[in-house]
């Protein structure tokens, strides 16, 4: 129902934008965020077709280069978003209530029965890592809300673990971007990068999920 009432309403405002684009792509950012549906990221970003070159998945995660289990996957969306598309910008988007974030702080209870999502919420154990040796940030968030945010900035550090993003980070060709989205409110609130420099070691060694 949807597709026909694209072809109806939609497909003739758009068509030459369309037929554009559809010589080559040239998009601005790597936008990675999660795959929850209530994150639309043109949306958010007032951004149009052919402005992002979009990774979702569970929990907006960057595995760190040569973390187990290995994934290919969003390293080779890294890879051609930055060395073939030429991107300029890498923008991280984390947002309230993650289910995976809920997740992590319950040791994996809540990924249950589940296997392969508790194999990749591994990926996310230096954020949790970080969240519990880290300060207070003063807001009136819960713990979930914290670690949503804290868990964006990790992924920005796990990211300079690449070695071609790091090269582009200290040459000044490449930005590191992290966003938070507050569903309720319908804000996106930029998050502080992490100082530039060598990617930041966890305090402590991750906890680890249960297998």
């Amino acid at each position: 129902m949807g597709a026909r009432e694209f072809h109806r309403r939609t497909a003739p405002l758009v068509r030459p934008i369309f037929t554009e684009l559809a010589r080559r792509q040239q998009p601005t950012h790597l936008f990675i965020t999660c795959a929850d549906s209530r994150i639309v990221p043109t949306l958010i970003t007032a951004s149009g077709p052919g402005d992002l070159f979009v990774v979702r998945n569970i929990g907006n995660l960057v595995p760190r280069h040569g973390a187990q289990p290995h994934d290919d996957s969003v390293s080779a969306a890294i890879e051609y978003a930055t060395q073939v598309l030429g991107v300029r910008t890498i923008t991280v988007c984390g947002h309230s209530g993650c289910g995976a974030m809920a997740g992590l702080l319950s040791g994996g209870a809540k990924a249950g029965s589940m296997p392969g999502l508790r194999r990749w919420l591994r990926h996310g154990n230096h954020s949790l890592a970080r969240f519990i040796h880290a300060d207070s940030d003063g807001s009136d968030t819960g713990p979930l809300d914290r670690l949503c945010r804290v868990n964006v900035i990790q992924q920005l550090e796990n990211l300079r673990t690449h070695r071609k993003v790091d090269e582009q980070v200290r040459a000044g060709t490449l930005e590191l971007v992290g966003l938070y989205f507050d569903i309720a409110s319908a804000r996106v609130h930029i998050l502080p990068t992490p100082v530039l420099g060598e990617p930041t070691p966890d305090p402590q060694p991750a906890p680890t999920l249960p297998a």
